[in-house]
């Protein structure tokens, strides 16, 4: 309505304004020109209470009527964030001569720039023995001789688990007995233990890294983790007085040697790629019994770069997040961006990327995309309704922004109307299109 408002307002309508004043003041130097122009752009209309009013007329004949439906028929387009590199050529001289060499540079941010550590962390799970208990499950059970029983049981069955622990042999009806004697018999409830793979970081002890308990809980050592839950509670949860000006108040690990603590491992991301891998002094990369490098240092990938969605042989959507860095890694080893081949020997079957920006129809009650003729300027108005930009996604969390808005609130009486937020089941029936700088579509489907 700002353009619109611009579009049509003249040097008569800002000279007009300009010298209100003048309107009736005779007296004044602009009295007959600004009388002449009220006359021009302006009228008398009989309001329905009886009063009269002067308005400026309109530019065009049902000028509000016309607005609404052009601006109905308005498709906003957005730049999508395609590019992974770009080609440069670094020129070199060397002895008179001039060396050009092309090079590939990423268009963004590979990865954060907090270098992680890595750790295994011990985690544990109650859980009810069921047909789930293969023998990876079973190895996880942290009591030995709950184990041996387990695995006793499963190979009576040919590691048939459903067998072994279902049916007429559930634990309830057919238990397990420890001893010979069958005095001690197995629960029908065990605790499951493994380590799993978590990043670390150094982090300094003071009142903005570690504001209140929850920040502490990340502490990866107890008796550490106790030491500032405790520190804490002598200031009343107060992380200023608490952790500020430590070289004179000190936190003690142990004092009687002088022991304070300045800085702390906590946990990290849960996600991170492998920046460096560990060399000897001689800078010979050192391998595991497996013969595998061994990863040092991480780094949070961050931004992704596209969400590829395919159908599995059951009809079913599958997903395949792509970091930004993984998208340099398959370009500099001349592999295509989007991999349409992803797991296609277990039936799967490319459908689409989405990037961010990219536009996309959604179906409605009134509205199907696949049956309307996207390229016909009288379904603009149903097509404007539907039509969501891509805003952000992680993996099966995808947010959606009408392409009009311009702003980016979650306002929860507006879902669906301003904002979408849609798993991998929200993704069926949608149709990929693509705009061009005027708004207008020009391609559907992939591209």
């Amino acid at each position: 309505m700002d353009a619109l408002t611009v579009a049509f307002t003249t040097h008569s309508h800002i000279q007009y304004l300009n010298y209100l004043n003048a309107r009736k003041d005779e007296k004044h130097k602009e009295h007959q020109n600004i009388f002449a122009i009220e006359n021009a752009i302006t009228e008398i209309v009989e309001k329905k209470n009886g009063s009269k009013e002067r308005r400026f007329k309109l530019p065009i004949q049902n000028f509000r009527t016309e607005a609404k439906k052009q601006l109905e028929e308005v498709l906003i387009s957005h730049k999508a964030k395609n590019k992974v590199v770009t080609k440069n050529i670094n020129k070199i001289k060397k002895k008179g001569s001039v060396i050009a060499k092309t090079e590939l540079t990423p268009r963004g941010q590979l990865h954060k720039e907090t270098i992680y550590g890595s750790a295994q962390f011990l985690k544990t799970k109650e859980e009810k023995i069921s047909g789930k208990f293969d023998v990876e499950t079973i190895q996880k059970v942290q009591n030995e001789k709950y184990r041996n029983a387990l695995l006793k049981r499963l190979k009576e069955f040919s590691g048939d688990s459903k067998k072994a622990f279902t049916g007429k042999n559930v634990i309830s009806k057919n238990p397990i007995f420890l001893t010979t004697e069958k005095k001690e018999q197995l629960p029908e409830t065990v605790t499951l233990a493994w380590y799993e793979k978590g990043y670390t970081i150094r982090k300094a002890v003071n009142p903005d890294n570690f504001k209140d308990f929850k920040n502490i809980e990340k502490v990866i050592d107890k008796g550490i983790r106790d030491i500032l839950t405790e520190r804490l509670k002598e200031f009343n949860g107060n992380s200023k007085e608490a952790f500020s000006d430590l070289e004179k108040n000190p936190i003690w690990l142990n004092k009687s040697k002088g022991i304070s603590i300045k800085t702390v491992t906590i946990t990290g991301i849960n996600n991170a790629e492998a920046l460096h891998y560990k060399k000897n002094h001689l800078g010979k990369e050192i391998l595991d019994e497996n013969g595998q490098r061994i990863a040092v240092d991480f780094v949070s990938t961050g931004n992704n770069h596209h969400v590829a969605i395919y159908e599995d042989e059951k009809g079913n959507l599958q997903e395949k997040v792509v970091s930004f860095y993984e998208a340099v890694e398959r370009v500099n080893q001349n592999l295509p961006i989007i991999n349409k081949e992803y797991n296609s020997e277990l039936g799967w079957k490319f459908l689409f990327t989405m990037k961010q920006n990219e536009m996309f129809l959604f179906p409605s009650e009134d509205f199907d995309p696949k049956e309307v003729d996207l390229f016909d300027g009288k379904n603009l108005i149903l097509i404007s309704k539907n039509l969501f930009r891509v805003q952000k996604f992680t993996i099966r969390d995808y947010f959606f922004r009408h392409h009009l808005e311009t702003t980016v609130e979650d306002n929860s009486t507006l879902k669906n109307v301003t904002w979408r937020r849609e798993g991998l089941s929200g993704l069926k029936g949608i149709l990929k299109v693509r705009l061009n700088h005027l708004g207008k579509i020009i391609q559907i489907g992939e591209y």
